[in-house]
């Protein structure tokens, strides 16, 4: 082979290899969803295309992303995210923010990692682990472990500081009283338009529990809140978090699974499982009821649910708290009216299983375990017990 054909082949590879380089890339997802595991080269290609986040990038405890591109943590990071541009790609490449990431810009991804948001202060106890704002659109979270720490119990923090290195004696400088009233962490909240929450785990904290007040509610996992529209929450796990108690006052509702409330519409829940939802708390006056597999509140609009697994909801706490249903739909409004069809729940723990359109009187198709021959209609809402 001649020598100008020979630059003009190596020339010929060079290209074809980039073409490659490029194409997979653009697949990684699809190779991902397909089973393959993605070849070190293409691995490191792709880490070249992101910004490396590390404590530099810190700020007053949080990191801004207000630029176009692509960020990856370097490393684990404590510290709040906060994404304001838009068209950013965040991917955490299987390590942990320990904070919490809100999203207010527009052409989003949140991906493979995990957010573990500390336990919740006066400050920022309205603040989910992901959270969604409603000026944010076109919003895809992935593949995210979230893990919310629970409220911290009533009584009094100490700071203690080293006053004998010898000994390893310690005196105390101050004390700082926790607040009283502390309602759990909820995992993510969706406010904005065309959000897509696919396969992520979701666990919310627990309610603090009072001497003197109201407890709060536990942690829904997921909440779709204001005016989302178009939301799509697929394919995800999730439990929620426990009432508090009330030494002496009302006892806080166990956490939903996802509670749907506001004016939130057009949108979709499918192939969810819930493992189970947060107990009631007790209280001296009334009881928190248990949590919801899925509530709807009667504001929202063409609610889909479809195809989910519900299992062990929360007991009411004492006395006399209610114990959750698979799903609570609220919506009695014609032209309105949620789309529930095709679930199946297990072990819930109050008679009512299936309360839809707000009248309780489509409980779901109950089936043998293990099934029998009985030929049930598809679209019906099973439950066992």
């Amino acid at each position: 082979m001649k020598r100008n054909e020979r630059r003009a082949m190596r020339i010929l590879v060079y290209v074809c290899a980039a073409l490659f380089s490029a194409t997979a890339i653009g697949m990684e997802d699809e190779l991902i969803s397909r089973g393959f595991g993605l070849l070190p080269q293409i691995i490191q290609r792709i880490d070249v295309l992101h910004k490396g986040l590390s404590d530099s990038d810190i700020v007053d405890g949080k990191i801004t992303l207000s630029s176009v591109g692509g960020y990856c943590p370097l490393s684990n990071l404590v510290a709040d995210i906060e994404i304001t541009g838009t068209n950013v790609v965040l991917d955490l490449a299987g390590r942990s923010i320990f904070g919490t990431i809100t999203v207010s810009g527009s052409t989003v991804v949140v991906k493979n990692g995990a957010v573990i948001p500390l336990a919740p202060l006066n400050t920022d106890k309205a603040n989910a682990g992901i959270t969604v704002h409603p000026n944010a659109g076109n919003v895809l979270i992935k593949r995210c472990h979230i893990v919310c720490a629970d409220s911290i119990l009533t009584g009094t923090l100490f700071d203690l500081v080293l006053s004998d290195t010898v000994n390893n004696t310690y005196e105390l400088v101050g004390t700082a009283t926790v607040f009283d009233s502390m309602p759990g962490r909820s995992g993510i909240e969706v406010s904005g338009q065309a959000v897509n929450v696919f396969d992520c785990s979701v666990i919310p904290g627990a309610s603090a529990s009072t001497t003197n007040a109201n407890a709060e509610d536990g942690g829904h996992a997921i909440i779709l809140s204001g005016s989302a529209n178009k939301v799509r929450v697929l394919d995800c796990i999730m439990i929620s978090g426990n009432g508090g108690n009330a030494a002496n006052d009302d006892g806080g509702n166990g956490g939903n699974g996802i509670y749907v409330k506001d004016t939130v519409n057009h949108s979709e829940i499918s192939h969810c499982t819930i493992f189970g939802t947060g107990a009631g708390g007790n209280g001296s006056s009334n009881a928190g009821n248990g949590g919801q597999g899925i509530r709807i509140e009667s504001t929202a609009v063409d609610i889909g649910v479809h195809d989910c697994r519900i299992r062990n909801t929360g007991a009411g706490g004492s006395p006399a708290g209610v114990g959750g249903k698979a799903v609570l739909d609220g919506v009695t409004t014609a032209g309105a009216y949620s789309m529930t069809f095709s679930n199946f729940a297990h072990n819930i723990a109050n008679t009512i299983k299936y309360d839809l359109r707000g009248t309780g009187t489509e409980e779901g198709i109950v089936s043998p375990n293990p099934p029998d021959g009985t030929v049930l209609n598809p679209f019906a809402n099973v439950y066992i017990s």
